[in-house]
């Protein structure tokens, strides 16, 4: 017991001395936002304590490194013409006043083996703050509607994302959501989607509605408007083609396999007897019991009704503007049907478990060649789903 109490106590000192050093190597190393959570974290856990002492100095100084160099940072920038500076500022200052935001609750913070209060400088950076915002929400602002007079797809998107900055910094800032709209429209990509058969397959009307009804799917793209039929006077982007390539259907097998089964099993006991032909008795004068044994045999037919599709498509992106194929993606997916079941003659006690589920079921009509290719697509369904979905079209 003490042995254990021992390493117990060295385990604690070698975890706690863990700590301490972790955070003296982020100080050193300029984590001091690591060191500042580290040692609030053990500064929580060993309230009032002694042990809490170190911490509370290693917190002062990774606070004050931390501030002074931030502090430094905003200075340099301000000095700076350039009005991306602006933003750096304004991260700054959120930064400084998160920072002393973690530390408040904690105040005051004396140390335990002298009563003596370590002192964090708080300073309100509220006013920068929010001139900081003032610039570069004005910079951004610029930023954004020169981009979206550009003409330029890629460009016009991201005016789309320094809106969507404004709005998250200053909701309601002017007329930033209107601009998002209309960056949004002039930046969208169309494209138009079909589907072709190069097999000798007939492809599931079922099958087509749904490849072709995106919504219906979850295909989606915040930059890309997929339309499966044309619209007069519009010009598209790109077309997209789900090519159909081959399709291989299996007849309807069925396969017969018999297996004998035998086991010895108890059936029912008899008496122990002696050479006179008497009852053998135990210690409590009751009859000794002997199992009876017998061997038991059963007929298992089993059954397997065996169907397989597969199918194999290709996703074309062809420039519309000048024609040329621009990427080609291969699919391919199967579908097996697979249903076995089993008769039995004989005593069915002799049947292995793993056998007898197969007992309760019963033939079943095989599926049409159209549910088959169905059900072999849908894994083509979704990867093609997953293709518009991530698709990056200018």
């Amino acid at each position: 017991m003490k042995r254990f109490l021992l390493y117990s106590v060295s385990f604690f000192l070698l975890l706690s001395c863990g700590n301490e050093k972790q955070i003296q190597e982020n100080i050193y190393t300029g984590n001091y936002d690591s060191a500042i959570d580290m040692a609030i974290q053990q500064i929580i856990k060993k309230k009032g304590k002694k042990s809490a002492d170190t911490y509370i100095i290693l917190l002062k100084e990774s606070y004050d490194k931390a501030v002074a160099r931030d502090k430094e940072m905003i200075q340099k920038a301000q000095a700076d013409v350039n009005p991306e500076k602006w933003q750096t500022i304004f991260d700054t200052y959120l930064s400084l006043d998160a920072r002393q935001n973690k530390i408040k609750p904690l105040l005051p913070l004396r140390l335990a083996k002298n009563g003596k209060e370590v002192h964090f400088e708080m300073e309100n950076y509220d006013n920068q703050i929010i001139d900081a915002k003032n610039h570069l929400v004005a910079h951004l602002y610029k930023k954004a509607k020169i981009l979206l007079k550009s003409g330029d797809k890629r460009k016009i998107r991201e005016a789309y994302d320094i809106l969507d900055e404004i709005d998250r910094i200053d909701p309601n800032y002017k007329d930033v959501r209107k601009l998002m709209i209309e960056a949004h429209r002039k930046g969208i990509t169309y494209a138009l989607v079909s589907i072709k058969n190069q097999t000798d397959k007939v492809i599931p009307r079922k099958l087509e509605d749904e490849l072709l009804n995106f919504s219906s799917y979850g295909a989606s793209n915040f930059w890309v408007d997929y339309h499966n039929k044309p619209i007069n006077g519009l010009n598209y982007d790109y077309k997209i083609n789900l090519v159909f390539t081959g399709i291989d259907v299996s007849p309807d097998q069925q396969r017969e396999k018999e297996i004998i089964e035998e086991k010895e099993i108890q059936d029912g006991y008899t008496y122990q007897r002696d050479a006179s032909g008497r009852i053998v008795k135990d210690s409590l004068g009751k009859p000794i019991k002997i199992p009876r044994m017998i061997k038991v045999r059963s007929r298992l037919r089993m059954y397997q009704q065996y169907k397989a599709a597969e199918v194999r498509a290709k996703v074309e992106v062809i420039d519309a503007h000048t024609g040329q194929k621009l990427d080609d993606f291969p699919l391919q997916s199967q579908f097996v049907f697979d249903h076995q079941y089993a008769t039995a003659e004989g005593d069915r006690r002799a049947i292995r478990r793993e056998y007898m589920d197969f007992l309760n079921k019963r033939p079943v009509p095989f599926p049409t060649n159209e549910q088959m290719i169905y059900d072999a697509a849908k894994d083509i369904k979704m990867k093609f789903k997953d293709i518009l979905n991530q698709a990056e079209f200018l």
